[in-house]
């Protein structure tokens, strides 16, 4: 049974899911009062982090896979763009989380503007900052349409596995 800590939890849809999968959510972090009420109430016994930006990693359990899904506001076509120029640009929070922790694999979720923000210097930065701490990537746009939402919703999936473990264990479901 693989264990999994949730980063940008909000009310815990990741969380859900990877339950649903046979998974066990040993920390979330969210920094929402609404959202930490919903996942107090949910998963009453996990451990919660507020802002990501203060927590200490090297206390934080290991986990076998990291989630989550970083603001989206900094590269949304919705918003203004400014990529990794925007404050709530929090990606370099994810990777001081998984580079300090060493999970087996990361899962990222945001919108498909990510591939595009700063002319894809963002997207690039992710990759190779994964590549950097020893991981591979795969990515996708997968609309909520596809798994039958009356939507389309498109969102990108990232999924990364550490390069030591890639040659063993090809597939997390």
């Amino acid at each position: 049974m693989l264990t999994v800590g949730s980063l940008f939890s909000g009310i815990g849809g990741f969380d859900l899911g990877l339950e649903r999968a046979g998974m066990t959510v040993k920390w979330q972090v969210e920094n929402e009062p609404y959202c930490i009420k919903v996942l107090e109430k949910h998963w009453p016994h996990v451990t919660r982090y507020g802002d990501i930006t203060t927590v200490d990693w090297s206390r934080a359990e290991p986990v076998d896979l990291v989630c989550g899904g970083f603001p989206c506001q900094p590269v949304s076509v919705a918003g203004k763009r400014k990529g990794t120029a925007d404050e709530r640009w929090l990606w370099p929070e994810f990777v001081r989380c998984f580079s300090i922790l060493r999970p087996r694999y990361v899962i990222i979720e945001n919108v498909p503007g990510l591939l595009t923000a700063n002319d894809g210097v963002a997207f690039r930065g992710i990759l190779c900052d994964l590549a950097a701490s020893g991981y591979d990537a795969e990515w996708d746009c997968i609309p909520a349409s596809a798994i039958g939402a009356p939507h389309l919703r498109d969102r990108l999936w990232l999924v990364a596995d550490s390069r030591s473990e890639s040659k063993s264990h090809r597939s997390i479901f």
